[in-house]
């Protein structure tokens, strides 16, 4: 069916299976009549020892079980999680032995499978194919980074397509890069790394600004950057209620908490009532730089209960008291 395109790698693989064996493949034109394929094999043994495999000895399977590759070597879980969507079986136990050294990594064989899993657990990245019956990775893409819960996660399309139309079109439906088939593995894993150092440097940037101004532009979606603008503004209103938490904020943003919760961790990398308070000191030092208000009215204008707390806090974030830090401005 139209669904079931080649994906080019077939007879690059072939070849490639006929030298390991000190064999060739190659291919000739019939004019007219289409293509004649000769694969030829040595029928004597042509193979070196270290070519050999001992089959009394216990061989390493190609591809092992989820729980044998999502942990480290000390067996702790890995911390970030990769959710791989592809129709053909093959490919995904291709990527998945090749990412979850590395990552948790879970598996989608359909758009919709890949749209319900985001909804009860967010990964770190996705990785999609684009050519896949009904719903195809154009159209996966384009669904995730119009829901605001979920547009965050960055989205790697990976195909045979390989014009520059077919890399547009991904672009234009949000993908945050695009990988061509046959890739080299280190790429793909260089690719996924950059987009991990990308979301870490939105989290600094987020973890350090008082307002979305702060934020170099085209970091967050338009999603993401308009619920942050409204978050900074409710912040600055609240600034000096030592009360300020998860459910003053929902309860005014009109958003669940469990979505909250998750949105602005994945977002900044805290929780959000650890954001609120990262973000109530960094307006302390804007107000002490300001130097309109000494340590104790500012104490009192970011909500803290007294001097000894806020300073306390401040030390935890910034390494220095707030004394400190006025005294190395002085100098």
């Amino acid at each position: 069916n139209h669904h079931n395109y080649g994906t080019g790698i077939g007879l690059y693989f072939a070849r490639k299976l006929a030298e390991l064996h000190h064999g060739s493949l190659r291919c000739d034109n019939l004019a007219g009549e289409g293509l004649a394929f000769t694969l030829e094999l040595p029928a004597d043994d042509v193979y070196s020892d270290s070519e050999k495999v001992d089959h009394n000895s216990e061989k390493i399977p190609i591809f092992l079980e989820t729980a044998e590759f999502n942990t480290t070597e000390n067996g702790e879980k890995h911390s970030q999680s990769v959710l791989i969507v592809d129709d053909d079986p093959d490919i995904v136990a291709y990527e998945y032995s090749l990412l979850a050294p590395q990552y948790n990594v879970r598996k989608a064989f359909n758009a919709q499978s890949a749209l319900e899993m985001l909804r009860a657990e967010m990964p770190d990245v996705i990785i999609s194919d684009v050519s896949m019956p009904g719903m195809d990775g154009y159209a996966l893409c384009h669904a995730i980074k119009e829901d605001a819960d979920i547009c965050h996660i960055p989205v790697i399309l990976v195909t045979a397509k390989t014009t520059v139309e077919n890399q547009i079109e991904g672009l234009h439906q949000g993908a945050d890069a695009y990988v061509t088939k046959p890739f080299d593995p280190e790429y793909l894993l260089a690719v996924i790394q950059s987009q991990l150092e990308n979301r870490e440097r939105v989290r600094g940037m987020l973890g350090k600004a008082t307002q979305v101004e702060d934020i170099q532009e085209d970091a967050l979606s338009p999603q993401d950057n308009a619920l942050m603008k409204e978050l900074y503004e409710l912040m600055e209103k609240e600034l000096d209620n030592d009360q300020l938490n998860i459910n003053s904020i929902t309860d005014q943003l009109h958003i669940s908490r469990s979505k909250f919760y998750y949105k602005i961790k994945a977002l900044t990398g805290d929780n959000p009532n650890a954001f609120f308070k990262k973000y109530k000191l960094n307006r302390a030092q804007e107000l002490l730089l300001d130097g309109r208000y000494n340590i104790s009215e500012v104490a009192d204008m970011t909500g803290f209960s007294n001097p000894s707390v806020f300073g306390r806090n401040f030390k935890a974030q910034f390494g220095v008291t707030p004394t400190e830090w006025l005294n190395q401005l002085k100098h």
